[in-house]
């Protein structure tokens, strides 16, 4: 078994029809290195060149491995892809960074701050697996992600800023007493649009700045703006972060204040952008691979010589900073990232590509962490975290970004779970797409961006799109959000069974026509709290604010629950808003069968604690996307899973759960198992060690059940342990962790 992350599969070596070579760096073959086991090949790049049958495949052994791999004219079948993996169970690395150490083998410390010269270059800087921070203001650092944090570490606008002109909204930026001509000023001033200038004139002791806007700007909408500053020598003054000096080739930083540093110390510094580039190759299979401080690029040309690539798959690869923005170097055009580009030309079903994103992680971005244009492509079991700080995605005024971008059609996302991005979009699909079993956590949690959502549809992506069984929570932004603006507005889009809970801007947002909202819950604010008028946690809109184009005429709206609901705040003939604030009902040609109520979630058994099964006492039936009151054996959990039970409900470490509602506990089902042993208790030595003979031991869910019914009641005040066992339908056995909960 191989171990990804979060993520443990088996990883069987296929042998297929055509002829396996391996590569092995750090074993010493005297003579020839022809590939075999017995000389294989020093480099991943030998090994590939070697690959040119269907079936064919490169194994890599465990190691570090240092280069530029160029993937081309490989075509295997669907029967016999082409394969590039690590070997058995070992996950080999392909790192883009080099030590980094000044030639005396010493740093230099100055005032605190060490430096030393280097002869080549970097744009981003590592101590151990710790991403130092470029040097700005206001700080910010990635140890305690306070980069992230748009409400803090950036600062506000003042209302006589203006296009080519930044005044700060306090005296900050002049009691800082520096001159920041020549910075890097990452510009939210464009709402969902984040660009990048840098600053050509500011004066010591002043309060503003000037800079270049090449962005298409019209207006700067000062509420909602935010910057900081990065990338110029006199902004270092805080542990973590660091400046490159590109033309003395001077590398400044100042250690971790928690670490004893050793002048000695190599550091690791990017030099790299692709360790991995596919182009003119068919059915072929990463897989099993590890990237730091690198990424992989797919490149179809058919325009120009009729090459592409198609039916790659990309499986259990673990990107860790696979992509860094070159600010450091004064280059302020967009991140180059993970893309995958399989739209070749048109009709769009015969030319454009297919891919697969089965089983990854992609964590630390700094831009856009994965982007891809194809048909039918699949992103199914991945894992999206703490990717893109700046959210600085565009050149031009635009319909923004998204952590996940896709220019596709038919797209189907399946499983995936994402955390803590800082884009105001998390999945922003193509063309036709099925979004289903998806969790999306904190999205855009920091509020660095304005607008968005955690699954974000525009006006022609919502035509028969599917966005079925979703959660969504815990973010300043709306949970799932159909676009637009009459006269551009979506049709026929179908939002089902989904919940979308503490989600500040709102729950569900339902704009365009001909839709379908059925079966969703909605609730809260962030932090849990209940939302106030005139918010809605259900939106299903009559107008857009004061846009005279009634929408929705002909949607239908059934059989949702949610704390508060209606169809946007009314405006007078004149285009005011109406004082006091009067809303609109839900819009729809058919609206039934709706729970509304601010005290909603108290007819659930614990919706604080992901527990949104209806009370028997509620009294609804067929409502929301748990309608039954009756005991059940399966209660859809969506996100990742994991190689072991996952997403147990109540939450480990959860502190308020309702003893008088815990008649039963969930998980999410390991992968690939559909049997879980279950084990509870109030000692949690006795939960850790039980077996099936013990008094711990509850019962076995079987069939893919993932509900275990307690046999007493807990009683308040109590702390809880519980582990669930997985056993795959191939017989292994994989032990789950001890959760706990408090009642």
């Amino acid at each position: 078994m191989v171990k990804t992350g979060l993520l443990l599969f088996a990883s069987l070596i296929c042998l297929g029809s055509g002829r396996t070579f391996y590569t092995d760096k750090d074993k010493a073959v005297s003579g020839h290195r022809d590939g075999s086991w017995e000389a294989p090949f020093g480099s991943i790049s030998d090994c590939v060149a070697s690959l040119g049958t269907a079936g064919d495949e490169c194994q890599i052994r465990a190691g570090t491995y240092h280069e530029e791999v160029h993937i081309s004219g490989l075509k295997g079948t669907a029967d016999a892809p082409i394969v590039v993996r690590g070997y058995g169970e070992e996950r080999p690395l392909l790192d883009g960074t080099v030590d980094v150490l000044p030639d005396s083998g010493v740093w230099e410390q100055t005032d605190g701050v060490y430096h030393g010269q280097i002869n080549f270059t970097i744009w981003q800087l590592f101590l151990g697996d710790l991403m130092m921070t470029n040097a700005r203001w206001p700080n910010g650092k990635w140890s305690d992600k306070t980069i992230f944090d748009g409400r803090n570490a950036w600062s506000k606008i003042a209302k006589t800023s203006k296009v080519g002109l930044i005044v700060n909204k306090d005296d900050s930026l002049k009691d800082t007493g520096l001159n920041m001509t020549g910075a890097v000023a990452v510009l939210n001033i464009g709402s969902w649009n984040t660009f990048v200038s840098k600053v050509d004139s500011h004066a010591a002791g002043t309060n503003n700045f000037t800079y270049t806007d090449t962005f298409g700007n019209k207006k700067i909408k000062s509420k909602v703006s935010r910057y900081f500053l990065e990338d110029k020598r006199n902004l270092l003054d805080a542990p973590e972060e660091w400046f490159f000096d590109n033309t003395t080739k001077t590398v400044y930083f100042i250690p971790p204040s928690d670490v004893e540093f050793d002048p000695t110390t190599k550091l690791r510094g990017k030099v790299q952008t692709y360790a991995m580039t596919i182009s003119d190759s068919e059915h072929l299979r990463i897989k099993n691979l590890d990237f730091f401080g690198t990424t992989v690029k797919g490149i179809s040309e058919v325009k120009i010589n009729k090459q592409f690539i198609d039916h790659i798959r990309f499986d259990s690869l673990n990107f860790k900073f696979p992509t860094c923005s070159r600010r450091m170097l004064g280059n302020i055009s967009l991140t180059e990232g993970t893309d995958i580009d399989g739209k070749s030309w048109y009709p769009r079903e015969t030319w454009w590509k297919t891919f697969t994103f089965f089983n990854n992680t992609f964590h630390g971005a700094d831009g856009i962490a994965l982007k891809y244009s194809g048909v039918n492509v699949t992103l199914e079991n991945n894992l999206f975290e703490y990717n893109d700080w700046t959210s600085a995605n565009m050149l031009r005024w635009g319909g923004g970004a998204a952590t996940i971008a896709s220019d596709s059609l038919n797209d189907v996302f399946l499983r995936n779970t994402l955390r803590y991005n800082g884009e105001a979009h998390g999945i922003r699909p193509g063309f036709l797409p099925n979004v289903t079993l998806n969790r999306v956590i904190g999205q855009c949690w920091g509020l660095q961006q304005n607008d968005g959502a955690g699954i974000h549809l525009t006006i022609l992506q919502q035509s028969f799109s599917h966005i079925h069984r979703n959660w969504i929570h815990d973010s300043p932004k709306y949970g799932i959000r159909f676009d637009g603006t009459p006269p551009r507005v979506g049709y026929n889009g179908f939002i089902t069974e989904n919940v979308a809970y503490r989600c500040t801007s709102g729950g569900i947002q339902m704009k365009g026509d001909n839709h379908t909202a059925l079966g969703n819950l909605a609730f809260d604010i962030e932090e849990g709290a209940e939302r106030p008028f005139p918010g809605c946690s259900l939106c299903v809109w009559k107008h857009v604010r004061a846009n005279k184009v009634e929408i929705n005429a002909h949607s239908v709206v059934r059989n949702n629950m949610a704390d508060a609901a209606n169809g946007c705040k009314k405006f007078d003939g004149a285009g005011k808003l109406i004082y006091p604030i009067e809303v609109w009902p839900l819009n729809g040609k058919i609206v039934e069968n709706n729970v509304i109520h601010p005290a909603l979630k108290y007819t659930l058994h614990d919706a604080d604690n992901d527990d949104f099964r209806v009370l028997k006492t509620a009294g609804t039936t067929d409502v929301g996307p748990y309608p039954s009151p009756d005991e059940i054996t399966h209660y859809w959990i969506p996100g990742r899973q994991l190689y072991k039970a996952s997403s147990p409900v109540p939450p480990h470490g959860a502190q308020t759960v309702n003893h008088a509602h815990r008649d039963a506990l969930m998980w999410l089902n390991a992968y690939g198992s559909s049997t879980h042993e279950v084990y509870f208790g109030q000692d949690p030595d006795k939960v850790n060690s039980a077996g099936r003979t013990s008094e711990e031991y509850v019962g076995t869910a079987r069939g893919g059940g993932n509900v275990m019914y307690l046999r007493e009641e807990v009683r308040e005040g109590e702390v809880y342990y519980w582990r669930v066992d997985a056993v795959t339908d191939n017989g292994l056995f994989y032990r789950g962790d001890v959760w706990e909960f408090r009642t």
